[in-house]
């Protein structure tokens, strides 16, 4: 591969991150720059630009393993919620070409804006 991602040259141990979880499929590292304590990605092995281009098995493992690494890192550590983050392209705030999910566990409560029509 040419043009390697930047999760490519973590997996390939080209570049450190903190681990951890790994399998077959994907791996997941603590975010580099994140939102929140314990903001943590979880990412496919395989190099698709976004979640668009993943095969739908390994889309459903990479939702399969935030969500087991959701409970276990936030839920079951008294952390009482978390979001589950896919940014799918430039003008949704996708910065690395490699799908992966993001798991922002959220410590207090938050409000949230609607656009009223």
């Amino acid at each position: 591969m040419l043009n390697k991602s930047v999760f490519s040259k973590i997996l390939d141990k080209e570049l450190p991150a903190t681990f951890i979880y790994e399998d077959d499929v994907v791996f997941s590292i603590m975010d580099a720059y994140p939102f929140r304590e314990g903001h943590f990605l979880v990412i496919p092995k395989s190099p698709e630009p976004n979640i668009l281009e993943n095969d739908e098995a390994t889309f459903l493992h990479a939702m399969k393993i935030a969500r087991k690494l959701a409970k276990e890192r936030v839920i079951d550590q008294g952390i009482p919620g978390f979001k589950i983050v896919i940014n799918t392209g430039e003008y949704a705030g996708q910065t690395v070409f490699h799908s992966h999910v993001h798991v922002i566990p959220f410590k207090v409560k938050i409000e949230s804006t609607k656009i009223t029509p």
